[in-house]
């Protein structure tokens, strides 16, 4: 892990070096091969489904089998163990308490004889994508599809990829607890495409959902427009702030914990104290040992791992908002003093005790999240995300003639007559 110190002069450009050093992903190389798949998809349907179902994924499927169907979706009930489920139900139930207390108002305003308002809507359809590969993550399921029930979306269509091997049966388990209808072994690009422009298979949806590859993310971003979608988003990141009175190896945990996610995540450790970094590091290479995913570990904390001293630890909001990170760890004593300075993050977790982790699968909060500095500006993942807000107006004769000048004012001034007679007309024709 590389180390700043705050009191070098050019510490926030050469923090800034580091954090763009990471870029989310390279879509030079890919864009041009996506497109291409989601023309073919979009002028063979099916068939170009299936075809790059066997090129990416290595299996064969035929058009009838794109729908998961009753005796795959149940076999899961002969592997999983039921009481291992009993933890995503429990999950199912935090997430779901948690999002209902973010259903939006509706509100009218009476006035003058003018009634306006504004209420809201789900979105009709959403597609919800579920990576099948080496991240293949149920609870990623349950962040997306949880809100969307909450919020009312009538129709749910999930996509992941075919495998050799089968569906992960605890994915397929929540397909049912969810009440998720449709359900299609395709993945990648090419059923972002398919959800996006539809084929005669899978009808088109309004909104997609759900984190997945480089190829996906270009998919998202190229059918934006066609379709809305949820956000961009990069590897993993966490920032924890810890002092000598940690427990060095609780904060080496946290930061091997979202190393693990993918070579890509980054760690960083903001401290007062050079003697308690130097105790994580040696905590590290103690505790790393006996995971199965040190080496990823190893190569993440080595490429994109930091550890920032600062000559006060009450200067890390400062640093928290420059980086506005994903997640945020404050385990120190003066957390809550430097949490009310926090103005860019995704989750912040407060306390020695509250390991991200609990944030990934079980406390209710979502952990589908903005990455690489995009919290300056957008939020995690809710309700609102699977909503539509619209509004109304309602004039009667009395407000239509006091409002008819002001209009016909500001008609004349941007050039649009057109405007200006509709409103003038109603009172030259007054019944």
């Amino acid at each position: 892990m590389k180390i700043l110190k705050n009191i070098n002069k050019n510490f926030f450009d050469d923090l800034k070096i580091l954090l763009d050093s990471r870029s989310q992903f390279n879509f030079d190389n890919i864009d041009n091969q996506v497109n291409e798949i989601i023309e073919e998809v979009k002028l063979y349907g099916d068939s170009a489904l299936c075809k790059y179902s066997e090129i990416f994924d290595g299996v064969k499927i035929n058009s009838e089998d794109l729908l998961i169907d009753k005796n795959v979706r149940n076999s899961y009930k002969k592997n999983i163990d039921f009481n291992h489920l009993k933890s995503f139900e429990r999950s199912i139930e935090n997430v779901t308490h948690f999002h209902e207390k973010q259903i939006p108002k509706n509100y009218e305003i009476n006035k003058n004889n003018l009634k306006i308002g504004s209420y809201w809507k789900p979105i009709e359809s959403v597609g919800l994508y579920v990576p099948g590969g080496q991240a293949s993550y149920p609870s990623s399921l349950i962040m997306n599809a949880v809100p969307a029930r909450v919020a009312g979306v009538k129709r749910l269509v999930v996509v992941s990829p075919p495998k050799k091997e089968g569906l992960n049966p605890y994915i397929l388990a929540l397909l049912d607890i969810l009440n998720v209808e449709e359900a299609y072994q395709v993945g990648g690009a090419h059923s972002i495409a398919a959800l996006a422009y539809g084929t005669k298979s899978i009808l088109p949806v309004n909104k997609i959902f759900g984190p997945g590859n480089a190829f996906v993310a270009s998919a998202k971003k190229q059918v934006f427009g066609k379709v809305g979608i949820d956000l961009i988003a990069g590897p993993s990141e966490i920032v924890i702030v810890a002092d000598k009175d940690n427990n060095s190896d609780w904060v080496a945990s946290d930061l091997m914990a979202q190393a693990e996610h993918d070579i890509n995540s980054q760690s960083i450790l903001i401290t007062d104290s050079l003697d308690f970094a130097k105790n994580v590091l040696e905590s590290v290479d103690k505790l790393i040992i006996n995971l199965t995913k040190k080496d990823t570990i190893k190569k993440s904390l080595t490429r994109y791992g930091i550890i920032i001293i600062l000559d006060d630890i009450l200067k890390s909001s400062e640093i928290i908002n420059f980086i506005a990170p994903e997640h945020l760890h404050l385990q120190n004593k003066s957390k809550d003093e430097i949490f009310k300075q926090v103005n860019n993050v995704g989750t912040t977790f407060l306390g020695e005790y509250t390991s991200e982790a609990f944030g990934d699968y079980i406390v209710g909060t979502n952990h589908i999240l903005p990455t690489s500095g995009s919290s300056k500006y957008s939020s995690g993942l809710g309700i609102l995300d699977f909503m539509k807000r619209s509004s109304y107006v309602e004039l009667n004769e009395i407000s239509s003639s006091d409002l008819e000048n002001d209009v016909s004012i500001m008609a004349d001034i941007e050039n649009l007559d057109a405007h200006k007679l509709s409103v003038k007309i109603r009172q030259k024709g007054k019944k």
